[in-house]
């Protein structure tokens, strides 16, 4: 992907962020249950929309592959080299609510990993961004764009970021054997905020025990590992890849940088 293009997504998650925040201001959400259970709004389906038709005109040559849209089989998808992955409005559960804690999600997967990524805060309306290995960079709706520093400051205690709405039993099973070692504290947040919440230093860990997919947490990872954290299936301890043949995500752990260096993993051994 050439740098020149970065602004065009910038700009494409901005107009789709608008169009949620427009559904956000309104009394007509027309919210709907999917297959599996959990809530979509018009404001996903249009953000899924613009991001789609958007992106296509500037990679045309690139698949997306969206939450909100038809996952094409495996026998397709095993043979991309690259494709966006997109989860329009990360959240809906936390837009419904009206807390504001809802992002777009986008992902380019190559491999079976994310190597560029980015999240973006409609209600705040900014940003962030990363290359693999160029750094993490904040950007706004102005078109200001900052690098960030990894935070070089941790909490005495083992601060847990967990979801807001989907607080599962064995995720609170594994933080009561956390607790038998560490002085911790729950954090609670809904969408990628979570994952944000590492990079800048405001939390240690997320702990995921519960449904999960992989537009879910692809960006995330990316900035997570870009500052030197990691991302491990609880089933193994290896590291998360993308584009399996079903789309879910195993029981991870993503934890920063301080906990990776300290054999935080070696404790979940013993104890998984």
């Amino acid at each position: 992907m050439e740098e020149k293009n970065f602004t065009s997504v910038f700009n494409i998650l901005a107009s789709a962020g608008d169009t949620i925040l427009k559904v956000y201001r309104s009394d007509n959400y027309k919210t709907s249950l999917k297959t599996d259970r959990t809530p979509v709004t018009r404001a996903d389906k249009a953000s899924s929309k613009i991001i789609n038709e958007q992106l296509s005109k500037v990679f045309p040559e690139i698949p997306i592959l969206d939450e909100e849209t038809v996952i094409p089989d495996y026998s397709v998808r095993k043979n991309w080299k690259e494709f966006f992955l997109v989860d329009p409005l990360d959240g809906t559960k936390e837009f419904i609510k009206q807390n504001g804690e809802f992002c777009i999600n986008l992902a380019l997967i190559e491999s079976d990993s994310p190597q560029v990524g980015w999240i973006y805060h409609p209600l705040s309306k900014r940003g962030w961004y990363c290359k693999r290995g160029k750094g993490i960079f904040e950007f706004d709706q102005k078109g200001i764009v900052r690098k960030i520093e990894k935070p070089g400051i941790y909490s005495e205690k083992l601060r847990i970021i967990t979801s807001r709405s989907f607080f599962k039993p064995r995720e609170k099973e594994l933080i009561d054997k956390i607790k038998e070692e560490y002085e911790i504290e729950i954090i609670h947040r809904g969408s990628s905020i979570k994952q944000i919440a590492i990079i800048l230093g405001e939390a240690d860990m997320y702990l995921k025990a519960g449904p999960c997919s992989e537009w879910d947490t692809a960006p995330g990872q990316l900035l997570v590992e870009e500052f030197g954290g990691s991302v491990v299936r609880l089933d193994n301890l290896e590291q998360m890849k993308y584009n399996k043949p079903v789309m879910k995500n195993p029981y991870f752990v993503m934890q920063n940088e301080y906990l990776t260096e300290t054999g935080f993993l070696d404790f979940l051994k013993k104890h998984l």
